[in-house]
């Protein structure tokens, strides 16, 4: 599979101005994010897909991205500028960070882009700033209280800006947003080999119809959909960065043989494989 995991192997780590070449080698590859992503553009602009949207981030432009995201680069202005603060898995997940954090993770889950005011921009980068010098200097020897003092600020902050802010406290359990996560992670993990909306429901004990209500809901996309893009994302990863032929690629995918995988893909994209390939090159 051309989707890997994006791994942050510390607890927290920061960085302030992150050029374009600095961006370059993720660019073009999908990776699934084992940790929360925190990162301001200051200057220029990018071109992203979180989780099968596509968004042009710009400057003043706020990105979250949350544990077990899709995400891919594809493309960077030379000029752009981008600080980052990033959490690992483990930090997130630790039991001491309570369900409150992962229901503050649920309401920004559903927006990843926010557009700040020029003062909010600005408090936010003196914010990144502090964090990338204190990574630099001590960030290992911060206790994981810290860490997670850092990670709770952020969340709040952040949760704020959403419009359903008000409507956090209505979501206690967030138990269909659980149950769609579980959803998420097994066509992150599965993708290649179930293609059909049913094998994920009969996994999770629930009936086809039951599960799409709940996913539609809670992502405004389809389970159908979330299946297709996702293989999308990866078709056109294969493309766009490998040499390897398209009914390989088709092979791989869990397609049984080219000429369905050309018809699929041409539905979805407009184009076919090969046009797409020649198009990014």
């Amino acid at each position: 599979m051309s989707i890997t995991k994006f791994n942050i192997n510390a607890d927290f780590i920061a960085y302030q101005q992150i050029t374009a070449s600095g961006l370059s080698h993720l660019s073009g590859r999908a990776y699934k994010t084992e940790g929360g992503i925190f990162a301001l553009c200051s200057k220029g602009s990018l071109k992203t897909i979180i989780n099968h949207t596509e968004y042009r981030i710009g400057v003043n432009e706020l990105i979250v991205v949350p544990p077990e995201t899709f995400v891919q680069l594809l493309t960077a202005s030379d000029d752009v500028e981008i600080h980052a603060v990033m959490f690992s898995q483990r930090l997130i997940q630790n039991a001491g960070m309570g369900k409150n954090m992962m229901d503050k993770f649920h309401i920004i889950g559903k927006h990843y882009v926010f557009s700040l005011s020029e003062m909010v921009s600005q408090l936010y980068s003196e914010m990144f700033t502090f964090l990338s010098h204190l990574y630099k200097e001590v960030g290992e020897k911060l206790s994981e209280a810290v860490l997670q003092s850092f990670l709770s600020l952020m969340l709040q902050g952040v949760s704020e800006l959403c419009p359903e802010q008000a409507k956090l406290k209505e979501t206690p359990g967030s138990r269909h947003f659980h149950q769609y996560r579980i959803f998420v992670r097994m066509v992150h993990e599965e993708y290649a080999r179930e293609h059909q909306v049913v094998y994920y429901a009969k996994k999770m004990n629930m009936q086809p119809s039951a599960l799409c209500r709940l996913v539609k809901k809670e992502s405004g996309h389809t389970a159908m959909e979330i299946i297709n893009r996702t293989l999308i994302m990866d078709a056109k990863t294969q493309l766009r960065t490998e040499n390897t032929q398209v009914k390989d690629i088709a092979l791989s995918l869990g397609f049984n043989n080219a000429a369905f995988f050309n018809k699929f893909f041409k539905k979805h994209t407009g184009v076919t494989p090969q046009m797409f390939r020649n198009s990014v090159r």
